[in-house]
C-alpha cells in the first residue's frame, strides 16, 4: 500500500509539472479584456476602471497565489545538507473578476489570464540545512514573455524532532515580493506553524511524511501609476495545509492543498544531497 501511495504521488506530480505552460491562457467568457501588445503574455497593468473594492480583493487573492510554499515536512534537513527543486502551484481564483481582469492586460481580446482551473505558476527553490533545527531557503519565479516575477526567502526552525516517534514540529518565516510591474509593488510575509510524522516504506531509502499545518500572513499592495488614486491596501488573513513528502534516494516529491479564500493544489519535484 505504501509503495503504491509512492507510484501515485509521482505520477501526479510528474503530471503537473508536464502539463501545458503554467502562463497559458485560454477560454471564452463574457468579459471584456484590457487590450495590449506591449508584452506577448498576459502582464499587470492598472486599469482606470479599477474600485477600492477591486483592488482590495486583488490584494488578499494575490497574496495567497504568490505565498511561498516550500512544500516540506516539519523535519529539519540536518546541517550541510541541500535541496534543489522545481515547484508549481495552481489557485482557483476567477479571471474574470475585476480584481482580476482590470489589473492585467492581454496581447488580444481572446487571450486569457489562465486556461484549466486555477492561475499557475511554476518556480525554483532551494534550500539548505545551516544547524540541525535551522533550515532556510530561496524562491523565484519570472515569466520572460510578460513584466512580472516573484522573489521569495524562507527560514524554517525546528521545534520539535522525535527519533523515536518520528514526529516533528516547526514554525517557519516567509517574505515574497512581486518585481517588474511599473503599475503597482506587493509583498507577503508569512508565518506557519507545521508538524509531520515521517514512515519508512523501504529502509531509509524510501519514506514518507504526512504533513498538516496552519499559516497567517500579511499582504501589502501599493499602487504606483497615474491611471488610478488608490489607497494602498494591507491586507491579513490565514489558510490551513495539508500534504505529504516523499524520498526516493536522492528524490524529492511533495503535493500541497492550502485551504483558504481561495484554494491552492502544489507540487514539487527536486533533489537533496
Amino acid at each position: 500500500m505504501k509503495t503504491t501511495r509512492t507510484s501515485t504521488l509521482t505520477i501526479l506530480a510528474a503530471c503537473a509539472l508536464l502539463q501545458s505552460a503554467a502562463f497559458s491562457h485560454g477560454g471564452t467568457k463574457d468579459v471584456k479584456l484590457h487590450v495590449s501588445d506591449r508584452w506577448k503574455e498576459c502582464s499587470f497593468q492598472l486599469d482606470p476602471s479599477l474600485t477600492q473594492e477591486a483592488w482590495r480583493q486583488f490584494t488578499q487573492e494575490g497574496g495567497l497565489v504568490a505565498y511561498f510554499r516550500p512544500l516540506v515536512s516539519a523535519k529539519p534537513m540536518g546541517a550541510g545538507n541541500y535541496e534543489i527543486s522545481v515547484t508549481q502551484w495552481q489557485t482557483a481564483i476567477d479571471d474574470t473578476d475585476p480584481a482580476w481582469n482590470d489589473t492585467f492586460v492581454h496581447p488580444d481580446s481572446t487571450h486569457w489570464l489562465y486556461e484549466g482551473s486555477g492561475l499557475a505558476f511554476p518556480g525554483l527553490t532551494m534550500r539548505a540545512g545551516i544547524t540541525d533545527r535551522i533550515d532556510v531557503g530561496v524562491y523565484f519565479t519570472k515569466n520572460f514573455r510578460a513584466n512580472y516575477g516573484f522573489w521569495g526567502a524562507q527560514v524554517q526552525y525546528n521545534v520539535l524532532h522525535d527519533l523515536d516517534t518520528k514526529l516533528d514540529a516547526s514554525v517557519r518565516g516567509s517574505f515574497v515580493a512581486l518585481f517588474g510591474p511599473e503599475d503597482l509593488g506587493m509583498n507577503v510575509v508569512g508565518l506557519d506553524f507545521l508538524a509531520s510524522k515521517e514512515f519508512s516504506v523501504w529502509s531509509d531509502w524510501v519514506t514518507i511524511a504526512p504533513y498538516a499545518g496552519v499559516s497567517t500572513y500579511l499582504v501589502n499592495a501599493h499602487e504606483t501609476t497615474d491611471a488610478v488614486n488608490l489607497k494602498s491596501e494591507h491586507v491579513t488573513g490565514s489558510q490551513a495545509m495539508v500534504g505529504v513528502v516523499a524520498q526516493v534516494s536522492l528524490a524529492r516529491i511533495s503535493v500541497e492543498y492550502n485551504l483558504a479564500k481561495v484554494n491552492t493544489l502544489s507540487f514539487k519535484v527536486g533533489v537533496g544531497f
